[in-house]
């Protein structure tokens, strides 16, 4: 049966390479995605992620890929992971072509910090607490926080904000159809069984990122917060229209380069507040195929920012989150030392990374519009 699924995942990935190069027929999801949401373009981020096979194959190997992946951690609050957990002596998986080292794990820490949460290095045993850090030298992770998150009162025309755009890297095999990603066990008891399906060798690196999202994908929701995984496009789509009580939602990114920006004052040139103020946020975690790990927090507000480079004279355009209300986040957020705040102090922003995504409730648009 592990046998028969890895051809199959390996056979959809071919049949999408081919597809792909004779502009053959939509895939189920961009099907999908075309028939709920008709009036929202597929963002490219997500189209690239259907479309593995012309979109990651060549990513470089070194540790600016990873820095990616470190917003996911920093999102929510936690250190990155690294350091030998009971899946990582650094052995080969069957088909995950990426660096063995701490670099792997540091690539989602943005993420993590943007949640809420601080200091894990991945699961205890339990998966009630974080595990301890393994002694790993945190100083990136600082200089990545401190390239996300700005203060409110910063997103003005004229004002300065200080960010940092690392290299976008993304899951090695993308989306995967839903029957595909549907068939393959998805929690941390059957973490076992889908390394098996997936061919992966139980002490690898993949198997020990692999247990860190199944960790997070397990973590409770902080009050007052709607929380949830998706493994394929069908899974966003539905977990965000349920989540903000609507079919009629809309996507909203961050137009980044995928090759990264060094870290330097953008100018505000314009800003766009968007209508609401309940959205969901989805973060890409660190998996063989792409898992999402979205949340709809209330008091929040959102905003699409045109900045321009000071130094470099790049012009980008983010989607921003501000999270107005703090009072029951940890004590320990990053993001509290970073800006001089605490909890239940001034509003905390960050901005989404390449990749990451924020669904909008166009009828609280129309409402307040």
């Amino acid at each position: 049966m592990a046998r028969l699924l890895h051809s199959a995942i390996i056979s959809t990935f071919v049949l999408l390479v081919v597809g792909q190069r004779s502009n053959a027929v939509l895939t189920e999801a961009e099907v999908f995605w075309r028939t709920v949401l008709p009036d929202s373009p597929l963002p490219d981020p997500i189209l690239k992620l259907l479309h593995p096979e012309t979109s990651f194959v060549n990513k470089p190997r070194d540790d600016t890929v990873a820095e990616a992946y470190s917003l996911t951690w920093l999102m929510w609050g936690l250190r990155s992971p690294s350091g030998p957990t009971k899946h990582s002596n650094g052995a080969e998986t069957s088909f995950v072509n990426k660096p063995k080292d701490d670099t792997a794990a540091e690539a989602y820490s943005l993420t993590w910090l943007m949640w809420g949460l601080r200091s894990p290095s991945g699961p205890t045993t339990k998966h009630s607490s974080p595990r301890p850090s393994h002694g790993r030298d945190h100083s990136t992770d600082e200089y990545l926080a401190q390239g996300l998150f700005f203060h409110e009162e910063l997103v003005q025309v004229g004002k300065t904000i200080t960010l940092y755009f690392p290299l976008a890297a993304s899951a090695p095999l993308g989306l995967l159809p839903r029957h595909v990603a549907d068939s393959i066990p998805f929690s941390t008891s059957s973490l076992p069984r889908a390394l098996a399906r997936l061919g992966i060798a139980d002490n690898s690196v993949q198997a020990a990122n692999m247990e860190e999202t199944l960790y997070m994908c397990d973590l409770p929701p902080k009050a007052g917060e709607a929380k949830f995984c998706a493994t394929s496009l069908e899974a966003l789509v539905e977990g965000s229209m349920a989540a903000l009580g609507t079919r009629n939602i809309r996507p909203m990114t961050s137009d980044l380069p995928r090759t990264g920006a060094p870290k330097q004052p953008y100018t505000v040139r314009a800003v766009h507040p968007v209508d609401g103020s309940s959205f969901v946020s989805c973060h890409d975690h660190n998996y063989p195929y792409t898992v999402y790990m979205c949340h709809n927090t209330p008091s929040t507000r959102a905003y699409i920012v045109d900045l321009e480079g000071t130094h470099s004279g790049l012009v980008v355009t983010v989607a921003a989150i501000c999270h107005a209300d703090t009072s029951n986040w940890n004590s320990e957020h990053v993001s509290f030392k970073i800006l001089g705040t605490k909890p239940g102090g001034a509003p905390i922003c960050h901005y989404l990374p390449y990749g990451h995504n924020v669904w909008v409730n166009m009828e609280e648009n129309r409402s307040s519009s």
